[in-house]
């Protein structure tokens, strides 16, 4: 009777606690908004100062951004590998299923980084950089339809404002118009394709929240250096023009404005909606028209100083419905877990 008694006891417990419906299912982790917030910043600020690098590390005369970018790909795919190795987290890459959103953003990013500094080479920095930005606005449109994204009255507003406030910096409006040379035409049709693959590649980052962030940016780093790659295989640009000072900029170049501040803008499309990423991302505006006042004596009227108080003023809406959103967060779990 002992043993007849005692074997069950030993086997009933078990299923018990190791049962299918009491093992909770695996969750995608929560977005950090102030980890985002304080990616983008930093990201855009680093973005701003591409065009002053660009134009450092370019001989007169030259045109290199194709080149430039496939360097700024390549160090940025070294940098996060050996982060990844240093970390001792290699096996990570070899577990990370690739997807289409994985490849395009890269390559999307990657065509739109060389396209845009061609762009600053062929028109007015400050323009180049306003047609650049097309791609929040297209990113936002894009994951409202695709993605069912909500996007407030505030999101619009902030959109609108410093997409207005970018035209007033850029001297857009109230400014000289542009001159007619083939060179600007080609910086114009340049600096647009440059915001429309910059829209598609934030849409991508939307996809696949789920992988971490350095292997992310190192396959964001490998598919860009793919697409770049091909763009001088075509364009084959000649770089023996190239000075120790010049190279001394790209260097400069190929690790603020690649590395830190393209794996930071992976990292901050993981934890912000595409709204708050269009917002807080126009700060390269701000930065690049004072950059280019200090580095190249270009003047800042006082419309281009609204704009860029617009700018600021925008940056700060996403960020009020953020705080919004925090505030309704608890009720809904509380009321989820009742």
């Amino acid at each position: 009777m002992a043993l007849t008694v005692g074997a069950p006891l030993r086997v009933q417990p078990v299923p018990s606690l190791v049962t299918p419906s009491s093992t909770p299912p695996p969750s995608r982790p929560s977005p950090n908004r102030r980890l985002g917030i304080a990616a983008i910043v930093i990201s855009a600020t680093a973005m701003g100062a591409a065009g002053l690098f660009g134009r450092m590390a370019t001989p007169p005369g030259a045109a290199l951004g194709e080149a430039l970018t496939l360097g700024r790909m390549l160090v940025g795919a070294l940098g996060m590998m050996l982060l990844i190795v240093f970390s001792r987290r290699l096996g990570a890459i070899r577990r990370t299923r690739l997807s289409p959103s994985i490849v395009l953003g890269g390559v999307f990013l990657g065509l739109s980084l060389a396209t845009y500094l061609s762009s600053t080479l062929l028109t007015d920095l400050s323009r180049a950089v306003v047609l650049h930005y097309l791609g929040p606005l297209i990113a936002t449109v894009l994951a409202r339809v695709l993605l069912k994204e909500s996007i407030t009255r505030l999101d619009a507003l902030s959109l609108v404002t410093a997409f207005a406030g970018m035209l007033l910096a850029a001297g857009l409006i109230g400014g000289a118009p542009p001159a007619g040379s083939d060179h600007e035409t080609l910086g114009t049709v340049l600096g647009v394709a440059s915001g429309l693959f910059y829209g598609l590649a934030l849409l991508c980052y939307r996809y696949r929240s789920d992988m971490p962030a350095d292997v992310r940016s190192f396959w964001n780093f490998t598919f860009g250096a793919v697409a770049t790659a091909a763009m001088v295989v075509v364009t084959r640009p000649d770089m023996t023009g190239m000075t120790a000072t010049n190279w001394a900029w790209a260097a400069g170049f190929f690790v603020v404005c690649g590395l830190l501040a393209l794996g930071l803008l992976v990292i901050a499309g993981k934890h912000l909606r595409a709204a708050e990423l269009s917002g807080l991302s126009y700060l390269e505006v701000v930065v690049a028209l004072i950059l280019g006042a200090l580095a190249f004596g270009e003047s800042i009227s006082l419309l281009a100083t609204l704009g860029a108080g617009m700018i600021i003023a925008a940056m700060t809406l996403p960020l009020a419905t953020g705080r919004r959103r925090r505030r309704k967060i608890p009720a809904a779990q509380v009321g989820s877990a009742a």
